[in-house]
């Protein structure tokens, strides 16, 4: 039994084709079958009248920090897009030392309009490594995320 079938949807596989009428199977995460899917799934979803197509991937982001508090990235999610690269405009929040953070912050403040106060309120800043940043932004991620290591950050 898959654990998810979508049914009625309108396809575009995104290979260039023309869209076609398919279910499509997804089992552990993976999508095992396009086409015709004849057993029941754990879950289905009717999705006739509706597209299903590759997520979008935004390769221009600055959700470094709100990432911390937004796992979904919003709005970026709610417009079809599954994949997001942060940490362009040599904007990033890691590597830091303690006594980076502020500059960091100040920067983000003055490009990104992002006040201070909702740093300190969202962002823990309980990493100095890139890879502890990450390991800190990963739990709970409702998108994918791929990162830069900006240059303001590594000149800090």
């Amino acid at each position: 039994m898959e654990d998810l079938v979508i049914r009625n949807a309108r396809v575009v596989d995104g290979a260039g084709g023309a869209s076609f009428a398919a279910d499509v199977a997804v089992t552990d995460g993976r999508i095992t079958t396009v086409g015709t899917v004849a057993g029941a799934g754990k879950r289905e979803i009717d999705a006739g009248g509706h597209v299903l197509a590759p997520g979008f991937i935004d390769i221009h982001t600055h959700y470094d920090p709100q990432i911390c508090w937004d796992r979904l990235a919003t709005p970026s999610l709610e417009h079809g897009v599954t994949t997001v690269v942060m940490g362009n405009c040599s904007l990033t929040l890691a590597p830091v030392k303690p006594e980076g953070r502020r500059k960091l912050v100040k920067m983000f403040e003055k490009i990104e309009d992002i006040k201070e106060a909702t740093f300190d309120a969202a962002v823990p800043f309980t990493w100095e490594s890139f890879g502890d940043y990450m390991n800190h932004v990963r739990p709970g991620l409702g998108i994918n995320v791929g990162a830069l290591v900006g240059h303001s950050a590594l000149r800090f």
